[in-house]
C-alpha cells in the first residue's frame, strides 16, 4: 500500500490493515522495549528521596522546614480544647505541656509540603516516633491565643487549618483580635538541622530532634507575636492622641469631649496594664521550671527576637503616655471646674435676681 492509498482509506480501515499486517512482522525485527521500572522510578525520585529519608532518619543536615505563627484571639482554653480537639484530627498526636498544647501528625494528610508518609515501595504507612520526623506537621497551641506551625506549607494553610480546628470552636476561644492587629503579629521563619542552636537571618538552627527544643523557639515566637499585637495598639493610640500636644500648642485647649478624654484614658490604661501585668509576655514558662534542658535555647530565641528591647522602648512610649494622661486628665479637672464655676455664677445671678425681685415688691 502506498502513501496515497493509506492518505485515502478510512480511519478504521487503517487500524483493521495495520493489525492484520502485524504478524507479519518477522521475527528477528527489533522491538524496542519500555524499561516501565525505570520511567517509574524516575517519576517517583522526590518522593523516593523523602520516603528514604523518613525512614532512615537521615541527612537532617539537609532538610530545611518553615515555622508559621498567628495569633488571632486573645485565650484559648487550653484543658478543654485538650478534651475535644482529637475528634476531628483522626491520625494526630497530643500532648500537653502546662500552658501549650503539642499536636504532632504522625500519618497523614496534606499539611507538610512536599512529604510522602507512605512507604513508595510497600504502600503501607511509615511509622516513626514524634521525634525522629524533621518533616512532620507539628502546631502548637498556648493559652494566650498564639498558634505556632511547624511544617506547613504556606500561611494560607495554617489560616485554614485554624478556622476547621480551632476557631470554630467558640466555647474554647476568646475573643478575636482586630484583623488588622493580627495580620501584623503573623510571621514565620525557616528552621534546619546542624551542630549546635542558633538563630541567623530569620533562620533557626536545632541542635536535637527532642520536641522540647522545638517548644521553646515555638514559646519565644508566641511572645514574640503575643507583643507586636501590643504594639499595635500602642501605636494606634499615640496616633489618635498625636493632635493633643499641637491643639494645646496652638489654642491652649483640647477639643475634645470629657466623654472622648475619658474613653482615652481608659485606652492608656488597658495598653499599659495589659503589657506591664500580662503574665504570658514578662514570666519565664513553667514548662522550664520543671525540665531546663531547653531553657537557654528560649533564652536565645528571646534575645533574637528582641523582647527585651522591644518591651523597654513600649515602657518608654508608655511615660510619654503617661504625660499625656496627666494631660488630660487635667483637661477632664478643668472641665468640671468651669463646669462648677458656671452652676455658682448662674446661682449667684438667681440669688441676686431673687432679692431684686423681694426689694421691688416691698
Amino acid at each position: 500500500m502506498d502513501l496515497q492509498e493509506v492518505e485515502r482509506t478510512p480511519l478504521l480501515q487503517m487500524a483493521a490493515m495495520k493489525s492484520a499486517a502485524a504478524p507479519s512482522v518477522p521475527a528477528t525485527a527489533a522491538i524496542p522495549r519500555v524499561d516501565s521500572k525505570r520511567i517509574i522510578a524516575k517519576q517517583s525520585r522526590p518522593r523516593k528521596r523523602i520516603s528514604e529519608f523518613r525512614r532512615k532518619g537521615r541527612d537532617y543536615s539537609t532538610w530545611r522546614g518553615r515555622i508559621g505563627v498567628h495569633i488571632p484571639i486573645d485565650e484559648i482554653d487550653i484543658a478543654a480544647l485538650s478534651r475535644v480537639i482529637l475528634e476531628t484530627l483522626p491520625g494526630w498526636e497530643l500532648e500537653d505541656e502546662y500552658d501549650c498544647l503539642r499536636l504532632s501528625q504522625l500519618h497523614a494528610e496534606s499539611y507538610a509540603s512536599d512529604t510522602a508518609l507512605t512507604d513508595d515501595e510497600t504502600g503501607s504507612p511509615i511509622k516513626h516516633s514524634s521525634s525522629f520526623d524533621a518533616a512532620m506537621p507539628e502546631v502548637f497551641v498556648f493559652s494566650f491565643g498564639a498558634v505556632v506551625f511547624w511544617n506547613f506549607v504556606d500561611a494560607k494553610q495554617e489560616e485554614e487549618w485554624m478556622a476547621t480546628y480551632l476557631l470554630c470552636r467558640l466555647d474554647v476561644c476568646g475573643v478575636l483580635h482586630n484583623v488588622a492587629a493580627a495580620e501584623e503579629a503573623s510571621d514565620e521563619i525557616a528552621f534546619v538541622y546542624g551542630d549546635a542552636s542558633s538563630f541567623r537571618m530569620d533562620v533557626v538552627v536545632l541542635s536535637t530532634r527532642d520536641s522540647g527544643e522545638k517548644l521553646a523557639v515555638s514559646f519565644a515566637l508566641a511572645k514574640s507575636s503575643l507583643l507586636s499585637i501590643y504594639e499595635w495598639r500602642l501605636q494606634r493610640t499615640i496616633e489618635r492622641n498625636s493632635h493633643i500636644p499641637e491643639e494645646l500648642a496652638k489654642n491652649g485647649k483640647i477639643a475634645m469631649t470629657r466623654e472622648e478624654i475619658s474613653q482615652e484614658i481608659g485606652q492608656i490604661f488597658l495598653v499599659k496594664h495589659g503589657i506591664n501585668l500580662d503574665s504570658s509576655l514578662v514570666d519565664t514558662p513553667e514548662e522550664f521550671w520543671e525540665d531546663d534542658q531547653f531553657e537557654s535555647i528560649y533564652q536565645q530565641a528571646m534575645k533574637y527576637f528582641e523582647i527585651s528591647k522591644r518591651l523597654e522602648l513600649v515602657n518608654n512610649r508608655l511615660s510619654m503616655l503617661q504625660d499625656l494622661h496627666v494631660v488630660l486628665i487635667e483637661a477632664v479637672e478643668n472641665h468640671h471646674a468651669v463646669y462648677l464655676e458656671w452652676i455658682i455664677i448662674l446661682l449667684i445671678v438667681v440669688e441676686v435676681l431673687l432679692d431684686l425681685f423681694h426689694l421691688t415688691i416691698f
